[in-house]
């Protein structure tokens, strides 16, 4: 999958050191897969995500402490298209809990 906001998770984690390892192995394990489909993907990660939709899923960061939203368009075998994946949030499950999931979009530089 390509990770097109990168710069987000990673900047997050600058500012919240204590998940700043949880973040490099989200991306880690986002950079490398290639997911066809919300079902595809709960059964590559499990439990630590939850399609919201067709297009979008939260996912669980360490112990469920932090949250992503991020919206993905699955990659297309047959056709030949890599996945993207675009974080629209990332933050606390208290920062999580005063947002709508199917809604927020990132609006950071």
């Amino acid at each position: 999958m390509r990770l097109v906001t990168a710069r987000t998770v990673s900047e997050y984690g600058r500012a919240h050191p204590d998940v700043a390892q949880a973040l490099s192995d989200w991306v880690a394990i986002v950079e490398a897969a290639c997911w066809i489909s919300g079902d595809h993907l709960r059964k590559a990660v499990g439990k630590s995500a939850r399609p919201l939709s067709d297009k979008r899923v939260v996912f669980n960061i360490k112990g469920n402490h932090h949250r992503i939203i991020a919206d993905i368009r699955y990659a297309s075998l047959e056709r030949g298209l890599a996945g993207i994946v675009k974080v629209q949030f990332v933050g606390t499950h208290a920062d999580y809990d005063k947002v709508d999931a199917q809604t927020v979009t990132w609006k950071g530089a």
